[in-house]
């Protein structure tokens, strides 16, 4: 069985997902930072289960757990493989959730304090995460995202000039002396207060994509992403499972916010080249910034919660007649196309979607007793 049929059998298997959400802690390692040594944010379990959203401008700070200034990282195990599944919608597999807002009532602009995502298969099934890591680069890393790579050096003697902290309070619990903490850092774009669409004010596409702690989780309940909440009583599980398009300017209505990837998005971080995983066990979020707004403090950014995607094949449907198959795929391509990778194009990689989709279908028909 080669590879391809391999994965699309293991994403049609996974239909119902009974617990979407991040299972356990493997790893917290905050940086120095303004709330490390707080209760309210530095206990790593707030990024287990789902998040609490508070919409598009206001911030959680009842269930989010702080990664501290520059490389501080949590590490993230599921107890079920979160799969590249060729049916979720937009083909985003994962969200990661943060307590970002728009300012001043413009998608335009945003606090965030971003940090890359980086996942790993547990290939050697031991349940620890010794395993190879590969990198989502977003919009903006490098294309060889190794040469991002920096480190900044950390002493917990205030009166050393040369490096920072230059508050006790900043110092992570259990830290002394001098130690480096060594990650991805994005460009200067990201390391201001308030981030700007690069693509201008006004603008529908977004300028950046694929990190997290970048895009609100909106409100349970709020279905048309409108800051109101209509179905209360909604189950978080089937609430915050559902992506939001990361190439449009905004929260799409119908999703939950947060920073969707897709696994197809992973790259070996020293060349580049696609990770190829079929799925991942492990996730590793980690501040991107290394930036202190004056009094303000410095970016470090926060997590709530990361999920797996609900698979949604109606989302391909294109002939109007109920289940995805070779029919949909045809009528794709006799018509003007759809636009399945929410990139506002309409081009060779939206078709491969669909296609996958289709095989997925085929497969389970073919199988299924």
């Amino acid at each position: 069985m080669n590879t391809l049929i391999a994965l699309l059998m293991a994403a049609h298997a996974i239909v119902a997902i009974t617990d979407p959400f991040a299972d356990a802690i493997i790893t917290y390692d905050p940086a120095p930072g303004q709330f490390v040594q707080s209760p309210v944010f530095n206990d790593p379990m707030r990024a287990l289960g789902a998040p609490v959203g508070s919409g598009l401008f206001n911030q959680d700070t009842t269930k989010v757990v702080t990664l501290g200034g520059f490389a501080g990282s949590i590490t993230l195990r599921f107890d079920e493989t979160v799969w590249d599944d060729p049916c979720n919608p937009y083909g985003l597999d994962a969200i990661v959730f943060g307590n970002a807002i728009y300012s001043g009532g413009d998608v335009s602009r945003r606090f965030a304090e971003a940090a890359v995502i980086e996942i790993a298969r547990d290939e050697n099934g031991n349940g620890v995460a010794d395993d190879t890591w590969f990198v989502i680069p977003g919009s903006h890393l490098s294309a060889t995202p190794a040469d991002d790579i920096r480190s900044q050096t950390w002493d917990d003697n205030i009166g050393n000039s040369t490096n920072p902290p230059n508050s006790p309070s900043w110092i992570p619990p259990g830290m002394s002396g001098i130690w480096q903490t060594i990650g991805y850092r994005l460009p200067p774009l990201f390391e201001v207060l308030v981030v700007m669409n690069p693509n201008g004010i006004g603008a529908t596409l977004e300028g950046f994509f694929g990190y997290a702690d970048c895009t609100p989780v909106l409100k349970l309940g709020d279905t048309d992403a409108d800051d109101v909440v209509e179905s209360p009583a909604m189950d978080p599980a089937a609430f915050y499972t559902v992506a939001d398009n990361p190439f449009v300017v905004g929260v799409d209505a119908g999703s939950c916010g947060g920073d969707a990837f897709d696994i197809r998005w992973a790259v070996d971080p020293a060349d580049g080249l696609p990770a190829r995983l079929d799925g991942f066990d492990f996730l590793r979020i980690s501040t991107a910034v290394n930036f202190i707004a004056g009094p303000l403090g410095e970016l470090s950014t926060e997590v709530g919660g990361a999920c797996d995607t609900s698979p949604d094949a109606s989302f391909y449907e294109v002939d109007a007649k109920p289940g995805v198959d070779i029919e949909d795929l045809y009528a794709w391509h006799a018509s003007s196309g759809t636009d399945f990778t929410g990139e506002q194009m309409i081009d060779a990689a939206d078709s491969d979607l669909l296609e996958l989709c289709v095989r997925t279908g085929e497969i389970g028909d073919v199988t299924t007793p």
